[in-house]
């Protein structure tokens, strides 16, 4: 083992680690973007089970999709590349047919798809409790593309913060487990979320202190992740209408974008110019403990007793309407911290 390797990759090595479910953290295409860990976790020799946490409708897949979980207004669906797919958004069952593709010799692939927004704590809590039964589940890695699962609460602005904070308190309780992760992929894509950069890499050196940031890998053009990664964006592009600005973010930034006076090929017609800005930051994983995470969180007391995602909304909005909100924060000017000789 090189002493530059990461401590979370260190972590993922450990072969007592058999099992892991790796899920999106809040939503939209966080469960694809956790595709660039998919080649390193098979390489260690891993059981992947994959989970969407996604935006898409489980309810509008048809065809052999079973539910496997159902509580309150939340289902769960289990689906393969022969599930029936929405033509618009149906990431999930792209995804296995691209998994059957690259990995034939353990298709066919299987996802559990279930919508993040009609889940808090008390029916995620179960189904992964269910899920850690059923496949001997060692480990979880959350993945977020964005930084917006990183945000305490008192910041001035959020971002979509339910569906994150509830996924990062519900793992933080699985205590069985041998190691849970977050992996943040698309640093600074949430500025037109209200996320701010300077919010956020406060967020790092605060959990860095805590002893929560366990290392980043930076994902240059040839990264085997990356490319896997690239690939699956595309196969799912070429099945569904949909394209995430995130993936889009993400996927520029390795490639050399910087700035945002014009729009990559994979943003497409999704945004315009002058109304986003691409750093290189996108195309790094940060790791942290997801414990930490929830420690640091005003959120994650103020939703732990809410049985329904509304109330999640109610809570986070009331709360923060009792305490001192952050002003906006910005990276301080360049100019004004020139050395300047004296005269």
């Amino acid at each position: 083992m090189s002493f530059l390797t990461p401590k979370f990759v260190q972590q993922l090595e450990d072969p007592d680690i058999k099992t892991i479910l790796l899920c999106g953290c809040g939503g939209g295409f966080d469960f694809v973007h956790s595709m660039v860990l998919y080649p390193e976790l098979k390489r260690l020799g891993k059981i992947v089970i994959i989970g969407s946490y996604s935006f898409g409708q489980p309810e509008n897949i048809g065809g052999h999709a079973p539910t496997v979980f159902s509580q309150d207004k939340a289902i769960v669906k289990r689906v393969t590349a022969q599930s029936r797919a929405p033509r618009f958004y149906c990431p999930e069952v792209h995804l296995c047919a691209f998994l059957d593709q690259e990995y034939p010799e353990s298709a066919s692939h299987f996802v559990y798809a279930y919508y993040a927004r009609m889940f808090a704590l008390p029916q995620l809590l179960a189904f992964y409790q269910q899920l850690i039964a059923e496949h001997q589940v060692d480990a979880i890695i959350l993945v977020d593309g964005g930084s917006d699962s990183l945000m305490v609460g008192d910041e001035e602005g959020l971002g979509d913060p339910v569906e994150d904070i509830v996924s990062v308190v519900t793992v933080a309780q699985l205590d069985m487990l041998k190691l849970r992760l977050l992996i943040n992929i698309g640093v600074g894509v949430d500025r037109f979320n209200h996320v701010s950069d300077a919010a956020t890499l406060r967020a790092i050196s605060e959990l860095t202190q805590s002893g929560g940031y366990l290392g980043a890998v930076g994902l240059d053009p040839t990264h085997t992740g990356l490319q896997f990664y690239r690939h699956c964006v595309e196969f799912i592009y070429q099945h569904q209408d949909f394209r995430s600005v995130v993936a889009g973010m993400i996927l520029s930034a390795s490639e050399g974008h910087f700035g945002g006076e014009t729009v990559p090929r994979l943003l497409g017609s999704r945004i315009n110019a002058g109304t986003f800005f691409i750093w290189s930051l996108m195309s790094t994983l940060w790791a942290f403990d997801v414990k930490k995470v929830a420690e640091r969180s005003l959120m994650a007391e103020w939703i732990r007793e809410q049985a329904t995602p509304i109330e999640c909304h109610h809570a986070i909005f009331t709360k923060r309407s009792k305490i001192d909100i952050r002003d906006v924060e910005d990276l301080p000017d360049s100019r004004k911290l020139r050395h300047m000789p004296h005269d």
